[in-house]
């Protein structure tokens, strides 16, 4: 019998020192099953936007944006903000990085628009409200399609 096993053995019955791993397993899988995700945040975030608390929402959003960079709904969430506040130079950003996540976002492609609109980048602008026009009519007609299936 190995000296560990012996000591186990030893020092502990069966009952308490499964009692033992099973404390041990509860106490490192609970952080775990206990932290949000970023999705979490997000929901988080637009819930801070409806009380129109928009300093915990900006917080919400990032922390989504720290546990997952991709999520495209997290940085549409910030750069929603960030138009709000007029900083457009930083809402750009957050909307181009909601883009890389997902071209297919159309709301980040009119808010992206807006905010080039806000700083008199009336063709880049264009642009992105085209883009938007485009995807939007391609989503209501996939959504009609569907419907006509039901």
């Amino acid at each position: 019998m190995p000296a560990l096993a012996r000591f186990i053995s030893s020092r502990f019955s069966t009952r308490r020192f499964l009692a033992f791993l099973f404390s041990i397993g509860y106490l490192l899988i609970l952080p775990q099953c206990s932290e949000k995700n970023s999705a979490d945040y997000v929901q988080e975030g637009m819930a801070y936007i409806e009380q129109q608390d928009f300093g915990k929402a900006e917080t919400a959003f990032l922390k989504a944006i720290e546990k997952n960079p991709k999520n495209p709904e997290a940085h549409y969430g910030v750069g929603g903000i960030y138009n709000y506040r007029r900083q457009y130079e930083k809402a750009k950003a957050a909307f181009r990085n909601a883009l890389k996540s997902d071209p297919t976002h159309f709301d980040a492609h009119y808010s992206l628009g807006y905010a080039h609109e806000q700083l008199g980048e009336n063709e880049a602008a264009e642009k992105e409200f085209a883009v938007y026009n485009r995807l939007r009519k391609k989503m209501d007609a996939a959504l009609k399609k569907e419907q006509v299936k039901r």
